[in-house]
């Protein structure tokens, strides 16, 4: 490997005195792990990670509940504005949204241009952030990014609560979630290459979400029953939470140092030959990360269209909103989640050491296959409507959270650790390019609830999980390959 000579000015206080270090370092070095320690932040901790970690679960917690509450009312929001023509016309830009669905679906009937279309924009959510990511990675910053992104979100909310005002607020909405991108490259920032803890921060800071994911559906369910704008008033108040709990806690934030030692004068270096192949690599397992998520993005979709005419929704004699399978879902997750946690901790210690991301990821990408199973099995032993026990429901939600546990913050942090430095919030961002992905064929999916037999339907989603699993074992063994070279890095 190539060694190069760094020269680094620093200037030292107001006399403007220039020291020069000379640092002979490899290639592959990154320019942050260069620099002084007073251009680091300090390590103080609670509960065993950076207070950074705690800033970023809080913020990334009220993102999540409006962003949830939303999207969990969304699908039912858009039938019910499209049923009501009357509304309709008044939305500005409405009929726009709705030709370009139509030119990329085609739907059919009132169920399938909703659900199309609740589809195509949960996609265009996740793919916003590579946007934004670009330009944090490209000059803009992490920190700063995430500030405009969450004030955009929040005047976005503020606007749902004007019908005539809902495409307008999507577009700000998007360029909200696109800038926010960045809090996710601030967590593995946390923490250095050779930091186990980095999965489970990522667990941790995922856990964040499934908390607000359980609390917002039912909310925003309930005040929809009075009135919508109710729904996303509590959004844009939640929004208010997230951004105020961020700039008190910038402090205690990664420093964006390799923009400092770039804006210093120092030429960024490029990729290594193995960086360029763990790109290539990491953007292959975005294609078979999407294969594999779509039993679990449906459930924001077609599923609560199906759930709505299959499963007996009346528990002790309340009759449930369907979004209420969203929170339902959380709930599971959130303990899922950390049953996740506890076991491969537990298995890592008793093994003496711990098991690759890659085996973890094939695992649960295995197990969450067979989540749509239980229900064409539910519909099989009661093909009636309204008739499905919601245990048939708590089997499909348990089997596919566990399989999504230990592959989306696991998946998360995989990237976090093995993209370079240059590059790593826009790879990460690359990461929810299968959600983006995966949501491009969820809403083909849910075009086609009812046009086809449900068996069927939800074997199509299972057996996309399956190819995945497939697609992953084989790519193991060249991403073992790729990860180990250079691992005296990490």
């Amino acid at each position: 490997m190539h060694n190069i000579y760094y020269a680094i000015f620093f200037c030292e206080g107001n006399s403007h005195k220039i020291s020069v270090a000379a640092i002979r370092q490899p290639m592959t070095d990154r320019l942050f792990d260069i620099l002084p320690a007073r251009y680091k932040n300090p390590k103080t901790e609670f509960l065993g990670h950076p207070k950074g970690l705690w800033v970023l679960f809080w913020t990334e917690g009220w993102l999540s509940f409006a962003q949830y509450g939303m999207l969990s009312i969304l699908v039912v929001y858009l039938k019910d504005i499209l049923q009501h023509t009357d509304r309709a016309r008044h939305i500005l830009g409405l009929p726009s949204l709705l030709s370009i669905n139509d030119s990329l679906y085609a739907p059919s009937g009132l169920d399938a241009t909703a659900g199309s279309l609740s589809g195509l924009i949960m996609a265009v959510i996740f793919a916003a952030p590579f946007v934004g990511s670009f330009m944090a990675d490209h000059g803009l910053g992490r920190t700063r990014s995430a500030v405009i992104g969450i004030s955009l979100l929040t005047v976005s909310f503020t606007l749902m609560m004007a019908e005539s005002c809902f495409v307008l607020a999507l577009w700000l909405f998007l360029a909200g979630v696109a800038l926010s991108g960045s809090l996710k490259a601030q967590v593995g920032a946390l923490y250095t290459l050779e930091d186990r803890r980095r999965s489970d921060a990522y667990q941790l800071y995922s856990q964040s979400i499934q908390i607000m994911a359980i609390i917002s559906p039912l909310l925003c369910a309930f005040l929809g029953t009075i009135a919508w704008r109710w729904a996303f008033m509590a959004t844009a108040c939640a929004m208010m939470m997230g951004l105020a709990g961020y700039l008190m806690g910038c402090r205690y934030l990664p420093e964006e140092t390799a923009s400092f030692a770039v804006g210093k004068g120092i030429r960024p270096v490029g990729c290594t030959v193995v960086e360029k192949k763990r790109i290539i690599f990491l953007l292959w397992l975005v294609g078979l990360f999407a294969l594999g998520v779509l039993p679990n993005q449906e459930i924001m979709d077609g599923y609560l269209l199906w759930g709505s005419d299959h499963y007996r929704l009346t528990v002790m004699g309340i009759t449930c909103p369907v979004s209420t399978l969203v929170s339902l879902d959380s709930v599971i997750s959130m303990i899922t989640g950390f049953l996740v946690l506890w076991f491969w901790r537990w298995y890592d210690h008793r093994r003496g050491r711990p098991v690759h991301d890659m085996t973890k990821i094939i695992i649960g990408s295995a197990i969450a296959t067979a989540g749509p199973l239980f229900l064409i099995a539910g519909e099989y032993v009661c093909p009636a409507p309204h008739q499905i026990s919601l245990w048939w429901g708590v089997a499909f939600h348990t089997v596919n959270d566990i399989g999504c546990g230990m592959t989306f913050p696991i998946g998360m942090a995989l990237f976090s650790r093995y993209a370079p430095a240059r590059h790593s919030t826009t790879l990460i961002s690359c990461f929810t390019l299968h959600i983006f992905l995966g949501n491009l064929m969820v809403g083909k999916l849910a075009g086609m609830l009812h046009q086809i037999p449900d068996a069927l339907f939800w074997s199509l989603h299972s057996g996309a999980a399956f190819l995945s699993t497939l697609g992953l074992m084989a790519s193991s063994r060249i991403g073992s390959r790729l990860f180990l070279a250079g691992s005296s890095r990490g």
